[in-house]
């Protein structure tokens, strides 16, 4: 039943390790914590006192319900990482209670390591994830700077961003943070346990940990630099592999031997009786009966969404037409690495300048419907990946509702600036069926109240689609929200299909 609970979490993980570089260590995770498991199971203490039947079949009965709720709101926004931490606490808190109730309070404590483990396979909530990873990135770039402007070759940053004579270094990853640093942090946590270390020698190790990924980072951003100085750009994409997984194994191996370090003293680890339960574990009409209950979340959640969906309208996308006689119109390329790391089904860019002065730029990228949809069109967003290219970020203008032939389009609208000179930036999010989740109350997909109008209105797996403009040469900000108008006027083509 464990068992079941742990694959159920991971199924739902599976879409983010699958698109998200900094976190495909997570596959490796589950038999991590099976070894720990069985590594635990041979001197596990003998039972204790269990709880009682009803203290400890009522915790494990909330727990369970509880997962009825996270479930839907799952299949909903699978993007949402506070569901997935929900999720993934509740399955540990649940097999921690199990666990208390077969062999007691001993068991738990002996336990509770890897009751918690698979917990660092779960995406970091995005605030705390990007202030994280953003600030150590232009420490590690600032750091790189340095170095390269000792050794006699002139380098400027900006952002995350390292411009040389001849090249520009993580123009690709500069929205990435950090790289291995969580990665880092599970393989110093597996460590801390394997060899059992005390709680502060745990810590440490932890700590540690960090200090040698962000050291890395630094070194691997040097090896980059080297490169690109001794045989131009074109030599980044050739070493870039290559030096990641250099620098992720020279990591695990630092710390491998950190843990061997902190270890104080050989020990030998006897297998001890394991006994006999002082109080009667649950009953296996508890455990069949939870079982179950596993079985009639995934077919009550799939039954309420197909419900709604045989009564959802057509579908609504729209595509551009593109400006391609004004002055100066060129589409801009889009490297393979940003394909591969987007994954969009169909996407543009494109650069021109307008009557007025004004220069702009417009990304337009969509995601046929999908499960990983949502998830890929909200993992970069401007607020992360302008200022990691050297955008000072000015101030946010709010949501700005542009409405035409009877679709609402919301833009979140920034102020940045390049080069001395203010950028407006208007992002906008669509799904493909937003009659149901959006209108003129509600014209943020990604707020709480959006998410939870999701659930209700049985909508899940829309495509997705993103327009970013960036505006050039306007007079001010509501100036430029006129022009956008404008153009959307002449250039949005709206799509009606079928369900």
């Amino acid at each position: 039943m464990v068992a079941a609970l742990w694959v159920w979490v991971g199924l739902q993980l599976s879409v983010e390790w699958g698109i998200n570089p900094q976190y495909s260590y997570g596959w490796g995770v589950p038999w991590l914590a099976l070894y720990l498991f069985w590594q635990r199971w041979k001197d596990r203490p003998a039972p204790g006192r269990a709880p009682s039947r009803l203290a400890g079949g009522g915790l494990i009965a909330l727990l369970a319900a509880s997962l009825l709720p996270i479930r839907l709101v799952q299949e909903a926004n699978p993007d949402w990482r506070l569901v997935s931490i929900a999720a993934a606490v509740a399955v540990s808190a649940l097999t921690l209670a199990v666990v208390a109730q077969a062999g007691g309070r001993a068991w738990a404590r002996h336990f509770m390591v890897v009751a918690a483990f698979p917990l660092l396979a779960v995406p970091w909530p995005t605030p705390v994830e990007n202030l994280l990873t953003q600030s150590l990135m232009r420490g590690v770039a600032a750091v790189a700077v340095e170095v390269v402007n000792w050794c006699g070759v002139p380098a400027v940053r900006f952002g995350n961003l390292i411009h040389l004579n001849n090249g520009v270094i993580g123009i690709n990853e500069a929205c990435s943070g950090v790289r291995s640093l969580q990665a880092t942090f599970m393989a110093a946590v597996f460590l801390g346990e394997l060899y059992r270390l005390g709680r502060q020698r745990r810590v440490w190790l932890v700590m540690l940990g960090g200090i040698v990924a962000l050291w890395l980072n630094v070194v691997r951003t040097l090896v980059l630099t080297s490169a690109a100085i001794a045989r131009g750009p074109d030599a980044i994409e050739a070493w870039h592999d290559p030096a990641g997984y250099l620098i992720l194994g020279v990591a695990f191996a630092a710390l491998w031997g950190l843990a061997v370090w902190l270890v104080p003293a050989p020990r030998v680890v006897r297998a001890r009786d394991s006994g006999r339960s002082v109080a009667p574990p649950l009953p296996v009409t508890w455990l069949a009966g939870l079982c179950l209950w596993l079985v009639l979340i995934e077919v009550g959640t799939e039954t309420w969404y197909r419900a709604h969906e045989t009564r959802l309208g057509p579908r609504v996308t729209w595509t551009l037409r593109w400006p391609t006689k004004d002055a100066g119109f060129r589409f801009l390329p889009i490297e393979e690495e940003v394909r591969r790391v987007l994954r969009f089904s169909t996407g543009q860019a494109a650069a021109w300048r307008r009557d007025d002065g004004s220069v702009w730029s417009l990304f337009w990228f969509r995601w046929f419907p999908g499960r990983a949809a949502a998830q890929l069109a909200r993992s970069h967003s401007p607020d992360i990946c302008l200022p990691a290219s050297g955008l000072k970020f000015l101030s946010a203008q709010g949501v700005q509702a542009v409405r035409l032939q009877g679709l609402t389009l919301s833009f979140q609208v920034s102020l940045y600036q390049m080069q001395g000179r203010p950028l407006a930036v208007f992002y906008c999010l669509w799904e493909d069926r937003p009659s149901a989740r959006t209108g003129a109350a509600e014209l943020d997909l990604l707020s709480r109240n959006s998410r939870f109008r999701a659930v209700a209105a049985g909508q899940r797996h829309l495509g997705q689609v993103v327009l970013e403009v960036a505006i050039s040469g306007a007079p001010g900000v509501p100036q430029a929200v006129e022009a956008l108008e404008g153009f959307l006027k002449d250039a949005l083509e709206v799509e009606r299909a079928a369900r």
